[in-house]
């Protein structure tokens, strides 16, 4: 099979039409089905079928799309390799509670100040992360700890954080006033639902401490949860990386730490990219980051995991 037509092909699976596939690479629709029609036959087998409402996948078009993608990504990283030229872009996966502590502000330096680095970001909760991780999308992403990863990932510890508990302005929670456990077992609770792994994590941690869960309202997104909370219905719990700045930014809620229980976060790194130099050295920097908005202080409650704190920079 041409390396390019199963490009062709994924583009159209990621596009769901082959119109706007065609019209992505910049080529004609019927010489995008013909090339499409010659990987068919090459397989033996039907991979798309034309509905009105875009393009599906038949069986084999599924296996073809799960396999091929990790695929082509090591012959990339081959070929630069062989060529002594490296693979330029990294891909990292970060958590949504992250995004205003480290995923923008760490993307900002990256374009600023190190320009040669070309940097894709890729947002969610753990289970879409590590879903991201085992089709080989991903180089390198941070998890909580308690996700299993796939074997072909390293594993370090990066960070410790407490969780908090969210309310709104009402609930008169403090930053400086750390709230026991069993102050969760009388609030009406707005979190994921399973399998996130902090709902979970939450659960367990009450029920062996014997207290009641009580999960009001199953919110899938940060957004959803904190905007919830700010109408008065209830609280919610996160890291406190993603309360920060929401408490100045708009005078909406209050917050205060939950004894006992907090997070890890590990950083995962596919074992197959380590050897790119790219991957070494955007690791390194995401590392840098990490420890110097620790030691800053502006992670407030955070603790720096990593063995050797990095040198700073930035």
């Amino acid at each position: 099979m041409e390396v390019s037509h199963i490009e062709y092909f994924l583009r159209i699976v990621e596009l769901g039409s082959i119109n706007k596939a065609a019209a992505d690479l910049r080529m004609s629709q019927p010489s995008l089905s013909r090339w499409i029609s010659l990987l068919e036959h090459e397989v033996g087998t039907a991979l798309l079928v034309r509905t009105p409402q875009g393009i599906r996948l038949t069986d084999a078009g599924q296996i073809l799309a799960d396999r091929a993608r990790p695929i082509l990504r090591e012959l990339h990283l081959l070929r630069d390799d062989i060529g002594k030229r490296g693979s330029s872009q990294f891909n990292l996966a970060l958590p949504f509670s992250f995004q205003r502590i480290v995923t923008a502000p760490f993307a900002e330096y990256i374009l600023r100040d190190v320009p040669d680095t070309k940097l894709r970001v890729y947002e969610g909760i753990n289970n879409a992360i590590r879903l991201w991780m085992e089709s080989g999308t991903v180089d390198a992403a941070v998890m909580a700890s308690t996700e299993t990863a796939p074997d072909t990932f390293s594993v370090t510890p990066l960070l410790y954080e407490p969780l908090v508990l969210v309310g709104d302005r009402k609930a008169g929670l403090r930053l400086d006033t750390p709230v026991p456990l069993s102050r969760l077992g009388i609030a009406h609770m707005i979190l994921p639902g399973r399998p996130n792994v902090i709902s979970v994590y939450v659960e367990n941690a009450m029920r062996r401490a014997g207290y009641r869960f009580r999960n009001r309202f199953e919110a899938e997104t940060l957004q959803l949860c904190l905007e919830l909370t700010r109408r008065g219905l209830g609280y919610t719990l996160m890291p406190y990386s993603g309360i920060y700045q929401r408490l100045e930014d708009q005078d909406e809620f209050t917050a205060a730490p939950v004894k006992t229980l907090g997070v890890t976060w590990n950083l995962y790194v596919n074992r197959a990219r380590t050897y790119a130099v790219s991957t070494r050295s955007a690791i390194q920097l995401l590392r840098d980051y990490v420890a110097k908005t620790i030691a800053s202080g502006e992670w407030q409650f955070a603790r720096n995991l990593q063995k050797k704190q990095a040198a700073t920079r930035m």
